[in-house]
């Protein structure tokens, strides 16, 4: 088969296990509500909208990392979105999972820290962060 042919199937396998849909905005600055002065981000519109999957990475494991008295673990966590439709997704960008097979991933936010794009690849699989709290 020729590459390209080979890139386009494999391209709708990965899509087909891409159950869950996201919404992806620029963070613009910050809100604050008057009667609470709880702050939240204040974001764009959104550059994807559509189709994702969460993935694990397995060839890494978790961090510890530590700042004065406080430790937290960093999961190494991937999304993955379509290649079409993608080009203006980067580092930078919050991804917000909108709706998903697992309930328990509705809500859950991530900060893009970079995309993977290359020539044949059949998805944009971007190294992200949770963002929690």
């Amino acid at each position: 088969m020729k590459p390209l042919r080979l890139v386009r199937a494999g391209r709708r396998q990965a899509e087909a296990l891409m159950l869950d849909t996201c919404r992806i905005r620029a963070v613009t600055g910050d809100t604050t509500d008057p009667d609470t002065g709880q702050v939240t981000p204040a974001y764009g519109d959104p550059v994807y909208t559509g189709k994702c999957k969460i993935q694990n990475q397995k060839a890494a494991y978790p961090g510890n990392p530590d700042a004065g008295e406080h430790q937290w673990t960093v999961t190494p966590v991937e999304l993955h979105l379509p290649v079409t439709g993608t080009g203006s997704v980067g580092s930078g960008l919050v991804a917000e999972i909108t709706a998903s097979v697992d309930p328990a991933n509705v809500g859950r936010t991530f900060r893009i820290r970079s995309g993977d794009r290359k020539t044949l690849q059949t998805a944009l699989r971007c190294q992200v962060e949770e963002i929690t709290g």
